[in-house]
């Protein structure tokens, strides 16, 4: 099936029936008119919408990155676009190989955040699937050097928290981004947890206590 909007009711028929119920939230994001260019044509390909990824390795930490032209120490956790036309299952494979080199072990929709992402009186949808991912190894090799990533980080879970307080707080000109990646963090934190600072993390069961 050919999906082409950021959120599609078949799709998520088809992942709930898949995981059991999971979180759905909307948020309105408030964007100045670079930001907001960017969001309406996404550069080099159709993007419909992301799968965030919660990447954890053999010894419980989690892996975040940075790029080259980021901001001086904002790290976070990796993405890639679902293309218009590709599956959320389809593109998280593709994603972590492309971003990683790795082929996930486990894996397991934490939820759904949607945006409207808005800019005077225009919007544009968009939506991060959020996923926890368990890989066989600790050894990142990224595939697509476009990407350019500077630095991988293996990470504690507790760290999380500050490494979203760090994207909340960049500078005026990475402001819009800033608050849009904050935004898919906090998600993450909140649901995969319960709680608002790791604690008792990776436990994947927990989900099932999730009402949408």
């Amino acid at each position: 099936m050919r999906y082409a909007t950021a959120i599609d009711p078949k799709e998520l028929t088809a992942l709930r029936e898949q995981y059991g119920a999971f979180p759905l939230e909307r948020v309105s994001l408030d964007v100045g008119p670079l930001f907001f260019a960017k969001a309406r044509t996404p550069i080099g390909k159709e993007r419909r919408a992301e799968v965030l990824l919660l990447v954890q390795g053999p010894d419980d930490r989690v892996l975040v990155h940075t790029k080259r032209f980021y901001p001086r120490g904002a790290f976070r956790l990796p993405t890639g676009g679902i293309r218009t036309g590709e599956g959320v299952e389809e593109a998280l494979v593709r994603e972590l190989e492309e971003e990683t080199g790795l082929l996930p072990e486990a894996k397991r929709l934490i939820g759904v955040l949607a945006y409207d992402i808005r800019h005077g009186d225009r919007q544009v949808p968009f939506a991060s699937y959020a996923y926890w991912v368990r890989v066989p190894s600790l050894d990142v090799r990224p595939q697509d050097e476009s990407e350019e990533i500077a630095e991988f980080r293996w990470v504690p879970w507790a760290a999380l928290p500050q490494i979203t307080q760090t994207l909340y707080h960049v500078p005026p000109e990475w402001s819009d981004w800033g608050r849009f990646r904050a935004l898919g963090h906090a998600f993450v934190i909140r649901h995969w947890t319960g709680t608002n600072d790791l604690d008792g993390a990776g436990n994947p069961n927990r989900h099932e206590r999730i009402i949408e």
